[in-house]
């Protein structure tokens, strides 16, 4: 009966230290997630602030383009949304900043297909170049916004 509880008293004793790996376990799994976590959040600000300074790029090349010319304005409105939308995204945390980010893609892809029909209306070789800088620098913005989703998921 003795041997039953010295194999009972190590057991209990094994459970007890035991069990503080487990919770250095948890520790060291909840310090990775937190870090995962904070790396995935700084690739969406670095993704944001990239795309924003070449939505800015694109917004001066659209503010160039003739005022006569046709879609101008709808180029310059889709502009605006998306630095907008790109401004809300870097104050955004979380699932709801990468949430965000991926909603600006429909706006680059609203913005792009209206400069692509300005493109093909435009006359004026110079404004078809200018048209074709703006569509470049979106492009390039989204393609870093596109990269930024689908690494954080």
């Amino acid at each position: 009966a003795w041997i039953a509880a010295i194999v009972v008293g190590v057991f209990i004793l094994a459970l007890i230290f035991g069990g503080g790996s487990s919770r250095e376990a948890y520790r060291s799994a909840r310090g990775a997630i937190s870090q995962r976590v904070e790396l995935g959040q700084q690739r969406i600000d670095a993704a944001a602030q990239i795309a924003t300074a070449q939505v800015e790029l694109a917004l001066k090349q659209a503010g160039e383009l003739p005022a006569h010319e046709e879609k101008a304005d709808a180029i310059v409105e889709g502009i605006e949304a998306i630095s907008d939308a790109l401004k809300d995204v870097a104050a955004a945390r979380g699932d709801l900043a990468l949430a965000r980010l991926d909603a600006t893609i429909a706006l680059f892809n609203r913005t792009q297909e209206v400069v692509q029909e300005a493109s093909d209306l435009a006359t004026d070789p110079v404004v078809k170049a200018k048209l074709e800088c703006i569509d470049e620098n979106l492009n390039a913005a989204r393609d870093q916004v596109t990269q930024a989703v689908l690494s954080s998921r």
